[in-house]
Order: C-alpha cells, then sequence, then structure tokens
C-alpha cells in the first residue's frame, strides 16, 4: 500500500508538472508576442501646427501690440526727420527686468534704478500662481537707446531681458 500512495503523488506531481507546462508554453505562444508586437497601433489623427507669419496682421504677441508698418524710406531724408518719423510713429522701446509678488523687492529694484538714472515703470500681471508685479525700464525713444540702456543695467550687476517694442 505504501508504494501505491508514492505512486498516486508522483503521478499527482506530473499532472501539475504537465498543467503547468503547457499553461506557460500557451503563455509563449499566445500572450508574449501581443505583449512585445513592434508595430504600435495607431495614433489617431496626425498633428498640424499652423504658425501664422508676422506681417499677416493675425500674429499677436505677448510684448505688446505689433508696431505700425513704417512707410518705405526715402533716399534724402535727413536725420532730424526721421526722429521725427519715429515719434510720429509713437513707437517706444523698454527692457524687462524682472517680476515680483512682493512690493517691497519692486521697490528696491525701482530704487536702484531710479539711482542709477534709468527710467522704469510697474504693471500688473496676473499668472496662476497669483498676482505679480513686472518692473520694466523705459520708455526708450530707439531701440538702440534701449540697448545702451540694457547694457547699462547688466552692467549693475542686474539680469536684463530682452528689448522689446511697446
Amino acid at each position: 500500500m505504501a508504494e501505491s500512495e508514492e505512486a498516486l503523488q508522483l503521478k499527482r506531481r506530473a499532472r501539475r508538472r504537465l498543467v503547468g507546462a503547457i499553461a506557460l508554453v500557451t503563455f509563449v505562444v499566445i500572450i508574449l508576442p501581443l505583449i512585445l508586437d513592434k508595430e504600435p497601433g495607431p495614433a489617431g489623427p496626425p498633428l498640424s501646427v499652423q504658425i501664422p507669419n508676422q506681417d499677416s496682421g493675425r500674429f499677436n504677441s505677448r510684448a505688446g501690440p505689433p508696431a505700425p508698418a513704417s512707410p518705405p524710406a526715402q533716399p534724402a531724408v535727413s536725420a532730424e526727420a526721421g526722429r521725427a518719423q519715429v515719434a510720429l510713429n509713437d513707437q517706444t522701446w523698454v527692457v524687462t527686468l524682472d517680476a515680483f509678488s512682493e512690493a517691497k523687492n519692486v521697490k528696491q529694484l525701482r530704487a536702484k534704478l531710479s539711482a542709477a538714472g534709468v527710467k522704469s515703470y510697474t504693471e500688473p500681471v496676473k499668472t496662476s500662481k497669483g498676482e505679480l508685479t513686472r518692473v520694466r525700464a523705459g520708455p526708450f525713444a530707439s531701440k538702440e537707446a534701449a540697448e545702451k540702456a540694457r547694457a547699462q543695467l547688466d552692467a549693475m550687476g542686474l539680469k536684463p531681458g530682452a528689448v522689446a517694442s511697446r
């Protein structure tokens, strides 16, 4: 009887091993190729991006309203007439400095700019994190004057942003 019980246990173990082997082969043959499929499925419609031309009139810049188009330059225009044309266009230039959430930081920066003789102004900006106060140097009558002020600000140890038209 002891031999028959051992034989039954061996048969049970053999059946379990056979069922496990069949399950493993089924997994490798059917399920594994589905997981490791190299060809990706459809990703949906292709994405198209259209960037409008700045001259088309539909382009909106965050730096401010687009500058009005100036008439073609005339060959016999003097420097004085050129300055008058800039005044007529009412185009000014600014240098972006920083944006702060605390008024004391704004006052410190404006005091530093005032001591250096650089005009500045502030404007409120709403962000997802709350309201900030942006500090800008300017306005300047020409881009060259704004670039000169930007270099002066850089020499003062500040980190001025880009020169933009306003």
